[in-house]
C-alpha cells in the first residue's frame, strides 16, 4: 500500500528538524560524514514527495522549513549583536532574526520547487527511440538535486551583496570532498556533497532501477575528491616569516567607551612591543580612531619599537579616505582599514601600506536604502564606512606578500582571488576580525572553518588576528597549525611559509561550478512535458 501524502504541517516539521541537524553539521559540532547523511535525508524526503507527485507548494514548504531550521540555528548569534550589544529590544531582535532566516530559507525553498518541476520533464527522444527517464530516475535525480541547490547557494552569496555564510561545502573542509575546493571552490565542494547525498538517497530506496550507476556516481565523486587532495597546487615562496598575532580580548561592551579606550590602546601597545617579529598583527578596529588621533605617548612608543627592532606592525583601525564623488572636493570619510607601520613609512620613503575593506556588512558598516530606521534602533558605532577599491596590492613584508581582508570579507572566496592573481600576487592571506559582537557563540568556530576553506581554495596559508577568537595560523592545506584559546588575552608566535602558484579556482572563480550546475539543469528545463513521472 502506498503511504499517504503527509500534510503540510508534518512536512514542515520534519524538514525543519532536518534543517536543525544540518546546522549542527557545521563548526563547532559538525563533521563531514554527518553532514552528508543529513543532506541525504533531506534529498530522500524531497524524492519521496516528488515520486508521489506532491504539489509544488508542498515542495516549497519542505525547502523553506529546511532552510528555517538551517539558518535560524546556524546564525542565531545575530541575536546577540542586535540585542546584547546593539541594545535592540529582545522581541524585535528575535523577529529580525526570524525574518532574516526566512529570507535565506527562500533559496533552498526555490531549489526544491525547481527540482520538483524538472522531475516531471524529460529530454525529447531521438528519432525512433523511446523517451528517456526524467531527472527523478537514478543518477539524474542526484545531479538535479546538486545543481538546483548549488545555483540557489550561488544566488544567496550574490543577491543584495550576498550572505554566503553556512554554504554547504564548509563541513567538508576535512573530508574527501575537500580536494574539490582548489578546483571549484566551496560551492564546488557543496555541489559534490549534494551529489553524493542525492546518490545515497536513491540507494536507500527500493524503487530505483539504476542502483549500480547511482552507487558508481557517489563512489566516483568521493574517489575523485581524494585524488585531487593529493595534488600540490602551490609551492614554497621566499623565506618563512615569523609572525606574532595579537588577541586583545577587549569586551565588546567596553570597546568604544571613551573611558576605556586609553587603557585598550596601552594594552595593545604593550602586547605589540613585547617581542620583535617579522610581522606583528593586531585585530580589526584594535584602534577605534584613526592613527592621527593616537595619543602621542602611545604612538611614540610604537614607532620607536618599529625603528629599533625592524618589526612591522599591522593595526586594524578606521582611516580617513576621500569621500565618494558628489560629496565635495575635500570631503573625507572613514574606511575600515589595516595600516602597516614599518621602517620605510616611518622614514618617509613612501606612503604607509594600508588596506581598506571593500565588501561591507549591511547594517553594520553601511545602511541599505530604506533601512535607516532599523539601524537607528541599535547603538552600533562606526556604522557607515566608505568602500575600499576592488584591486588593492598586497603588503610587502620581507620575502612575502600579504593580502589582508577584514572580518566578513573572507566569506567571499571569489573576491579574495584577485590579490593572488596579480603579477605581485599574495603569498599569504591575512584576516583581522572582531567577532566580539557575537559573544561566546558558534560564530567564532564557524568563521575559523570559513578561513580554512579560503586556504584550501587558494593553496595559501592564512593568519588570523582577532579580538576574542579564533586567533590562529592555517597552512596551505587548510590545517590549523597553531591557535590561541578563545576569550583570553595573548599573542601567538608562529612561522609561516608563503606559497606561490595559482589553483584552478584562483584562475576562474565560481564560473565553472555555475556552468556545470546550469548544464545539468538545461536538458530538464527545455524538455517537453510527458506523462506521469516514472517511479523507477
Amino acid at each position: 500500500m502506498t503511504p499517504a501524502m503527509p500534510g503540510m504541517g508534518l512536512t514542515a516539521a520534519l524538514a525543519a528538524l532536518a534543517g536543525l541537524a544540518h546546522a549542527a553539521s557545521f563548526a563547532p559540532w559538525g563533521h563531514w560524514l554527518p553532514a552528508l547523511l543529513v543532506l541525504a535525508v533531506y534529498a530522500l524526503g524531497l524524492l519521496w514527495l516528488i515520486r508521489r507527485q506532491a504539489r509544488r507548494r508542498l515542495l516549497f514548504v519542505a525547502g523553506f522549513a529546511f532552510g528555517i531550521g538551517w539558518f535560524l540555528a546556524g546564525v542565531s548569534w545575530l541575536f546577540i549583536s542586535m540585542h546584547t550589544y546593539g541594545a535592540m529590544p529582545a522581541p524585535l531582535a528575535g523577529l529580525a532574526l526570524l525574518l532574516f532566516a526566512g529570507y535565506l530559507a527562500l533559496f533552498p525553498a526555490t531549489a526544491a520547487t525547481v527540482l520538483g518541476c524538472l522531475a516531471g520533464r524529460r529530454p525529447p527522444p531521438a528519432s525512433g527511440t523511446a523517451p528517456g527517464p526524467g531527472p527523478v530516475a537514478g543518477p539524474r535525480y542526484a545531479l538535479g538535486f546538486a545543481a538546483t541547490l548549488t545555483v540557489a547557494e550561488l544566488a544567496r552569496g550574490w543577491l543584495f551583496t550576498g550572505f554566503p555564510w553556512l554554504a554547504i561545502g564548509y563541513p567538508h573542509v576535512d573530508g574527501p570532498l575537500a580536494g574539490f575546493a582548489p578546483v571549484l571552490g566551496v560551492y564546488g565542494s557543496g555541489f559534490m556533497a549534494a551529489l553524493v547525498a542525492g546518490s545515497v538517497a536513491l540507494l536507500v530506496t527500493r524503487a530505483t532501477t539504476h542502483r549500480r550507476r547511482t552507487a558508481l556516481l557517489g563512489l566516483a565523486t568521493l574517489g575523485l575528491g581524494l585524488g585531487l587532495a593529493t595534488i600540490e597546487w602551490s609551492q614554497p615562496s621566499g623565506a618563512p616569516l615569523a609572525v606574532r598575532l595579537v588577541q586583545g580580548n577587549v569586551p565588546q561592551s567596553l570597546k568604544f567607551e571613551p573611558t576605556t579606550v586609553a587603557r585598550t590602546l596601552q594594552a595593545y601597545r604593550d602586547l605589540a612591543t613585547a617581542a620583535p617579529a617579522g610581522l606583528t598583527v593586531l585585530p580589526e578596529t584594535a584602534w577605534t580612531m584613526p592613527w592621527t588621533s593616537t595619543p602621542p605617548e602611545i604612538a611614540g612608543a610604537l614607532l620607536d619599537f618599529v625603528r629599533s627592532s625592524g618589526t612591522p606592525i599591522a593595526i586594524g583601525m578606521p582611516l580617513a579616505v576621500p569621500a565618494h564623488t558628489g560629496a565635495g572636493p575635500n570631503a573625507v570619510a572613514l574606511s575600515n582599514s589595516v595600516l602597516l607601520l614599518d621602517r620605510d613609512a616611518i622614514a618617509g620613503h613612501g606612503p604607509a601600506q594600508h588596506y581598506d575593506k571593500r565588501h561591507l556588512v549591511p547594517f553594520g558598516e553601511f545602511v541599505p536604502w530604506g533601512f535607516r530606521w532599523f539601524v537607528d534602533l541599535m547603538t552600533i558605532p562606526l556604522g557607515d564606512f566608505a568602500r575600499g577599491h576592488a584591486d588593492q596590492p598586497p603588503f610587502r613584508v620581507a620575502d612575502q606578500r600579504i593580502a589582508f581582508n577584514i572580518c566578513y570579507e573572507d566569506v567571499f572566496g571569489e573576491e579574495l582571488q584577485a590579490a593572488i592573481r596579480r603579477p605581485d600576487g599574495a603569498t599569504i592571506l591575512a584576516n583581522v576580525s572582531n567577532i566580539g559582537w557575537f559573544g561566546r557563540s558558534h560564530a567564532l568556530p564557524q568563521h575559523l572553518q570559513i578561513a580554512r576553506m579560503r586556504s584550501l581554495e587558494a593553496a595559501r596559508p592564512t593568519i588570523r588576528s582577532t579580538n576574542t577568537g579564533v586567533t590562529a595560523a592555517i597552512d596551505h592545506r587548510g590545517t590549523v597549525i597553531a591557535r590561541l584559546p578563545d576569550h583570553e588575552v595573548g599573542t601567538l608566535a608562529v612561522s609561516i611559509q608563503g606559497r606561490s602558484g595559482l589553483t584552478p579556482y584562483t584562475r576562474t572563480g565560481n564560473l565553472p561550478v555555475l556552468v556545470i550546475a546550469l548544464a545539468v539543469l538545461a536538458p530538464g528545463a527545455f524538455a517537453r512535458r510527458t506523462g506521469p513521472t516514472e517511479r523507477g
